[in-house]
């Protein structure tokens, strides 16, 4: 029987304007939660019915070349917080269009919801007197590819004096009122207009918010010129 682990705490990185937080892990690409199941049928030859098959998973080990076609985004697109825009992605399952909706909200660090967090106490204490930039995703399937266990894309925020919001690794999900981390796309995210809504939480000064937000993952590129761009 396994150990039991100890709970991991998450770590506070406290960015502000003064240094680029990193992101650590890859947009577009499924989450490593979920696992296949080999099933066998009856030896019987009387036997009627007729074993399960798994869902294969061409892009567990082998990465696709994503292109920009049909209604992606161009490289270098502008959008309003709150419209949408089309990108291309990919799940373990298949490559396909997901469309990203994405909106902001400053809300003030509460005593309550910062003693919710899994931090260590002095952790906690850089949260103090600090506000929360809850940054909402929803994530449509354009095109009816099988998006399942999609992790959220990997997004670069900008705050309004041009530097970078704080943030919390760790890879546990961290949720507080009014921003719910739902992780990855479940299984049925397969059909044509299906809908997954998550939240990130940044957290800043209340005079220097985020303004803007870059998606940036291939086939785009950190360049303003070449990235997806969500501002006020």
């Amino acid at each position: 029987m396994p150990t039991r682990q100890k709970r991991p705490h998450v770590l506070v990185l406290a960015a502000f304007a003064f240094a680029a937080a990193g992101c650590s892990t890859v947009t577009g690409q499924a989450s490593p939660a979920g696992g296949s199941v080999k099933t066998t049928g009856p030896s019987s030859a009387a036997a009627t019915s007729t074993a399960p098959t798994t869902t294969e998973r061409p892009f567990m080990t082998v990465t696709p070349t994503l292109e920009i076609t049909g209604d992606a985004a161009k490289p270098g697109t502008k959008v309003k917080f709150g419209e949408q825009a089309v990108i291309p992605v990919y799940s373990y399952y298949a490559k396909g269009l997901l469309g990203l909706t994405i909106t902001t909200e400053t809300v003030k660090a509460s005593d309550e919801d910062i003693e919710s967090l899994p931090l260590k106490d002095e952790d906690k204490a850089k949260l103090r007197g600090k506000y929360f930039f809850f940054v909402h995703q929803t994530l449509v399937n354009v095109d009816g590819s099988n998006l399942s266990e999609l992790y959220p894309p990997s997004l670069t925020p900008a705050t309004k004096s041009g530097g970078w919001p704080g943030q919390m690794f760790g890879g546990r999900k961290t949720s507080v009122t009014g921003c719910e981390e739902t992780g990855s796309t479940p299984k049925d995210f397969t059909a044509k207009g299906a809908k997954h809504e998550t939240c990130k939480i940044y957290f800043g000064v209340a005079s220097d918010p985020i303004t803007s937000i870059a998606y940036t993952t291939k086939p785009y590129d950190s360049a303003v010129s070449k990235a997806v761009t969500w501002k006020k």
